[in-house]
């Protein structure tokens, strides 16, 4: 090659070597200068990350006679304990020394579950703050203590858990007062800014904004009479074999529910291990379970008369062994004849023919109407999730044969909670109040008592006081003998339903026992109302219900102090 050649040559690689180098230096100028405020963003951002921090729930006390608050339901901060396997070197050497922090595992476990090549493993979960400090302070290279909170609930299925319900795993409340107060209890999540090297360890907290707990939420439960309730129930329903049951008590001047207890039910620590066709467990039957409650019906049906001046307390009828509507034969509960009674006595021997009687003086619109004043028909507002409103048929359906079923409990359908609701009219002199369970919220020293509508006058007090002693003499005259305290006057009414066939009718083989009543009579201040499914050892409610009701009064005329 000539030199002039090579010097040509020589000179084409140094151009080409001078516009590459140009080229080059011109690309880091623009990444390096021109383009840095953008990468370093887009740097920052891969290492930055915003976390929730959640709040933390507002408790649920419940509280006993003398105001003392029990704790039911409390979120408590755990901590699952994360690795980064890549940045453990000797894994052996961390399960043994990790063993030693936490020996509810073993090194074996540790080991296994660290020899692996995932980018994150989760040990192990649910420890408590004393567990989890005593690892941080090891400070073991890859490990992370993620916070979690956690809602517990102290008396699991013993007390009053579907009153309480739970929360989810998204954080919500569900069921009971968990969902009903969810807006009270759960407080608003805060945020924090976390810078993490490549690996996604914590390398500092730039910032963030604190989360807002929840407020405390104290209960009109009474804790020792709600223990002792859940306890009745569970006695009566294998002593009566039933199938299932719920017990109600009412404050019936204020609405308040001072226990509430049905059966089956669960534990809301371990809510997720009820099976799906199951998770009727999780509401309480008194609120979403309506049925047809048979003569517990007949005192408001009595009021019904007694207030729109149809009868009086003395009025009296000869009452023979049936009666026939529309083709329906009515008749007594095996085939009794009770003859000349006055109103008292028709209550006294729960009397369906005389009840017949009475509805046709009354006449359908006006039961009707009185029946929704009661509050039958519609929801009451109670703060539970799942409420049933029942069944009260339209104007248009209520003919003769329903106006006289409906006088005894058939035909129409009510949950517990409404029929005991319908009995504190009569207990509080005749108005219609707002069943509920949350009493007051605690924000630090501050308490808020939460207020209740009442619903408007049912009945006058005149009517309510007639209605108060008819009941009475049906405890001390009728079919509530086994309901009776000594020394407490005690007044209420039985009622043993028939259970309706989906095909028509009833079923000749199942019944629901039901007792509802209130006491001391002369100035009521516990409405309570038992109910018992299908109880198979005994027929009639006057020996399942009536006697629950009665041992459940007894126990409360000693802790409330009533004689």
């Amino acid at each position: 090659m000539t030199p002039k050649a090579k010097f040509e040559r020589t000179g084409v690689l140094f151009l080409v070597m001078f516009f590459a180098g140009g080229v080059i230096s011109f690309a880091l100028f623009q990444k390096q200068v021109l383009e840095h405020d953008q990468y370093a963003a887009t740097s920052l951002a891969q290492s930055v990350s915003q976390t929730d921090i959640p709040a933390q729930r507002g408790r649920i006390f419940a509280k006993d006679r003398d105001k003392t608050l029990v704790n039911l339901a409390v979120s408590e901060w755990r901590y699952n304990l994360v690795i980064t396997p890549q940045l453990i070197k000797d894994k052996q050497k961390f399960a043994d020394l990790l063993s030693s922090d936490y020996p509810k595992m073993t090194a074996n476990d540790i080991f296994a579950k660290a020899d692996s090549d995932k980018v994150f493993v989760i040990l192990t979960k649910g420890l408590t703050i004393d567990e989890a400090d005593k690892i941080s302070k090891q400070n073991y290279r890859g490990v992370s203590l993620v916070p979690q909170l956690v809602r517990s609930y102290s008396e699991g299925d013993a007390i009053a858990a579907q009153v309480l319900g739970f929360v989810g795993a998204d954080g919500e409340g569900k069921y009971g007062v968990e969902g009903a107060r969810d807006d009270i209890l759960r407080g608003k999540a805060g945020s924090e800014q976390q810078k993490k090297d490549s690996f996604g360890q914590l390398i500092d907290v730039l910032g963030g904004k604190d989360s807002t707990p929840g407020q405390d939420l104290v209960l009109t439960i009474d804790y020792n009479l709600q223990y002792t309730v859940e306890s009745k129930l569970k006695e009566s329903i294998d002593k009566y074999k039933a199938d299932s049951g719920s017990i109600i008590v009412m404050d019936p001047k204020t609405g308040a529910i001072l226990a509430m207890a049905g059966q089956p039910t669960f534990d809301p620590n371990n809510f997720s291990l009820v099976p799906s066709d199951q998770q009727s467990r999780f509401l309480s039957p008194a609120v979403s379970n309506a049925y047809e409650p048979g003569s517990a019906m007949k005192p408001l049906m009595m009021a019904v008369a007694l207030d729109s001046g149809k009868v009086t307390p003395e009025t009296t009828n000869v009452f023979g062994p049936s009666v026939t509507v529309l083709g329906k034969v009515i008749t007594n509960a095996e085939g009794k004849v009770y003859g000349k009674e006055n109103m008292a006595q028709v209550l006294e021997n729960s009397d369906n023919v005389a009840m017949a009687w009475i509805s046709s003086l009354v006449g359908a619109k006006t039961q009707r109407e009185y029946y929704t004043k009661f509050g039958f028909g519609a929801k009451s507002g109670v703060d539970l999730v799942g409420e049933s409103a029942g069944s009260l048929q339209d104007e248009k359906e209520w003919n003769d044969l329903l106006r006289s079923t409906a006088a005894f409990g058939q035909g129409v359908s009510v949950s517990l909670l409404q029929l005991a609701t319908a009995y504190s009219v009569v207990g509080n002199g005749g108005t219609l109040v707002t069943p509920h369970l949350a009493e007051k919220t605690l924000v630090g020293d501050k308490v808020t008592v939460i207020e209740y509508i009442t619903r408007g006058q049912v009945i006058k007090p005149e009517t309510a006081k007639q209605v108060q002693l008819m009941l009475e003499n049906v405890v001390l005259n009728g079919h509530g003998k086994r309901a009776k305290v000594a020394g407490v006057r005690v007044g209420g009414k039985t009622g043993t339903a028939q259970v309706p066939d989906p095909k028509g009718g009833y079923y000749s083989d199942r019944t629901i026992g039901t007792f509802a009543g209130m006491f001391p009579i002369e100035d009521p201040r516990f409405v309570m109302a038992v109910r018992l499914d299908n109880p198979k050892t005994v027929n009639f409610a006057e020996s399942s219900a009536a006697p629950t009701f009665g041992e459940i009064a007894e126990w409360m005329a000693n802790y409330y102090q009533l004689r």
